[in-house]
């Protein structure tokens, strides 16, 4: 129902702005909903959840103000690398109950807890998106027969209809942590009817998860609402920041209290820690199986041994000066950039005529990406996306060029009037050499068409056009090598002609001196 953008506050902070569609805007239920995600917001705070910092309900279009989380979706990061390891899971499990309690001591439901809304930042994970929290004193705003939140990460009073409670929040944690934990959620995949209905009769899976974890999700898991502990039981099962030792005490999970005094609550076994190890043998007395295979899984499991450890998505990253965060590497696109720049250079101050075509196209291009990208986003935020957007984008092109090429000419304009007024004083004062004016000139009308006012536009769709060279090292040096060629070219014929004015300076007399 939202679209969240990058922004930066007046203090400087980077924060994120959720504004709500242009479609859901005019309806009642888009807005009232979106005043409930803001009303819910304001209550909740704490470190592990996007905490709102301002918001407008009533503004056109209504916006919210939050804490810019850095970092990559859970969902994302198990997609490219797999399941976290060990400490990262017990990082994430604790983090998740850090934000529940914040979440819950507020008065509010979250309900939709799943890998998409956990952030793995550095430090810990954070809770985002309330768009369909439920807060204990609010009503009710989905349509009857219809369920808000994820299938798989459903819980089962959510899929008979039941009003959401803390424990709705306690399985969805469980499910993101099977996630986690295997690459897959507790319930399977398959159609939306099947899943519900695994969800409904409580059958999770979760094979494959470690049993110092499988213990506690199981019973996060349990059907009955009534059963799953609380989320400080939850984190006194989970024991201190290392795993439980053979020799720890068992930790229990005590269930919440019931509903009402009638309901009766079974109580909740312990957990089941591994059986403590066989006692040392010393390898003299230790007699190698002859079994089939053994060569075989001894150096798979010595291979697996040496593989090199997963990356953390949740370490600190080391503090740079200034603590700010790593740049992206774009060097290509920037060498891309340089290059051309020194092309235009002398392109300008061998062939002055050549070289303000040269950069009124290179405005010309900029200028009109830009607007074909401006268009394909406007056109995506009102309708959503379509199969066509590019190719009606593109269509377009024709009436961009015509609309372009006034404000082209008036920022060449002003290049050329830096050049002629920087090239006439160098002229004037006899300074360097007799070139030295051309190259000057040349240097501030690059200057100008790259950096001048106006020229914005144009400097987003170049860069545009070559941010493919950041991600094809194959195309980038293909680019890279033309442009140096071609650079080194304008260099030696500048250098062995100098400047010339063709085609001002050639005349009839000249051609019939041309021989043939």
């Amino acid at each position: 129902m939202g679209v969240v953008y990058l922004a930066t506050a007046r203090d400087g902070r980077p924060v994120a702005v959720k504004t709500l569609r242009p479609w859901l805007v005019g309806g009642t239920d888009g807005r009232r909903r979106f005043e409930r995600e803001v009303a819910t917001l304001v209550r909740v705070r704490g470190d592990r959840v996007a905490e709102v910092l301002d918001a407008d309900v009533s503004a056109d279009p209504p916006y919210i103000v939050t804490r810019f989380v850095d970092g990559v979706p859970l969902s994302a990061w198990v997609a490219e690398h797999g399941p976290l390891a060990a400490p990262d899971l017990r990082i994430l499990a604790r983090g998740l109950l850090e934000a529940l309690t914040s979440v819950h001591a507020a008065g509010v439901v979250h309900r939709d807890i799943k890998p998409g809304n956990v952030m793995l930042a550095a430090g810990g994970p954070v809770l985002i998106d309330f768009g369909i929290a439920h807060a204990t004193d609010d009503t009710r705003l989905t349509a009857t027969g219809l369920i808000s939140g994820t299938p798989g990460y459903f819980a089962p009073e959510t899929v008979l209809g039941r009003d959401p409670t803390p424990a709705t929040d306690v399985h969805a944690w469980a499910a993101t942590l099977t996630y986690a934990a295997t690459g897959r959620p507790p319930y399977g995949g398959g159609p939306d009817l099947a899943v519900v209905d695994r969800i409904r009769r409580g059958e999770h899976d979760l094979s494959g998860v470690e049993p110092w974890l499988a213990t506690v999700l199981d019973v996060a898991l349990h059907p009955d609402p009534a059963r799953r502990p609380g989320v400080p039981a939850l984190a006194q099962a989970l024991g201190p920041d290392e795993p439980p030792t053979i020799a720890a005490a068992p930790p229990t999970l005590a269930a919440p209290p019931a509903l009402d005094d009638t309901a009766v609550i079974a109580p909740v076994p312990p957990l089941q820690l591994q059986p403590a190890p066989p006692p040392y043998v010393p390898p003299t007395q230790v007699q190698p199986p002859t079994l089939p295979g053994y060569d075989r899984r001894i150096r798979e499991q010595r291979a697996r041994e040496q593989q090199p450890p997963k990356p953390s998505p949740l370490a600190v990253p080391p503090p740079r000066p200034g603590g700010e965060p790593p740049a992206p590497r774009s060097w290509r696109s920037r060498l891309a950039i340089g290059l051309g720049g020194l092309l235009l250079v002398f392109l300008i101050a061998g062939m002055p005529y050549a070289g303000a075509v040269a950069a009124l196209l290179i405005l010309l291009t900029g200028r009109i990406v830009w607007r074909i990208q401006r268009r394909l986003f406007e056109r995506r935020e009102t309708r959503g996306a379509h199969r066509n957007d590019s190719v009606v984008a593109a269509l377009a092109a024709p009436w961009d060029a015509v609309a372009a090429a006034l404000p082209c000419l008036a920022q060449l304009l002003v290049a050329a009037l830096g050049a002629l007024l920087v090239g006439g004083l160098l002229d004037l004062l006899d300074a360097g050499g007799a070139r030295t004016p051309s190259i000057g000139a040349a240097v501030v009308a690059t200057w100008l068409v790259w950096r001048g006012p106006g020229t914005v536009r144009s400097r987003h769709g170049i860069r545009a056009i070559l941010a493919p060279l950041d991600r094809s090292r194959e195309v980038a040096w293909v680019v890279l090598g033309a442009l140096f060629v071609l650079a080194c070219g304008a260099v030696l014929i500048f250098d062995s002609f100098g400047a010339g004015w063709w085609p001002a300076d050639l005349s009839l007399t000249d051609l019939d001196r041309w021989p043939g």
